[in-house]
């Protein structure tokens, strides 16, 4: 046997003798009543029109796009046919993560009251 694996079965077997008390509990954190503040109507109504704003933006950045690809195969643009391939992918990952947001918002907000 090794030095460090007798030294780690020493102390494993220190911490197992029958008449040590176990470990004390952590102290249990006090559950708080979070209240909501005054206007908080208004911010969350300002908070719902930027989240419809910036669906709307992804919206149209899509139909852009496919507006922008399509013009740009039909007139042999490959600028344009690649940008607005660019812009339908990015349109659809930006509604992914504008999904993602608004779920872990909601659910950490829904968490704390």
């Amino acid at each position: 046997m090794s030095v460090p694996h007798l030294i780690s079965e020493s102390f494993a077997h220190a911490f197992l003798l029958p008449l040590q008390d176990p470990p004390p509990k952590p102290p249990r954190i006090p559950e708080v009543n979070a209240v909501a503040p005054p206007g908080n109507e208004m911010f969350t109504r300002v908070v719902g029109f930027f989240i419809w704003i910036a669906g709307v933006c992804v919206l149209g950045l899509f139909f852009g796009g496919i507006i922008a690809s399509t013009a740009g195969r039909l007139y042999d643009h490959h600028g344009s046919g690649r940008r607005g391939a660019q812009m339908i992918v990015s349109s659809l990952v930006l509604a992914v993560l504008l999904g993602l947001g608004y779920t872990l918002i909601t659910s950490f907000a829904a968490g704390a009251s």
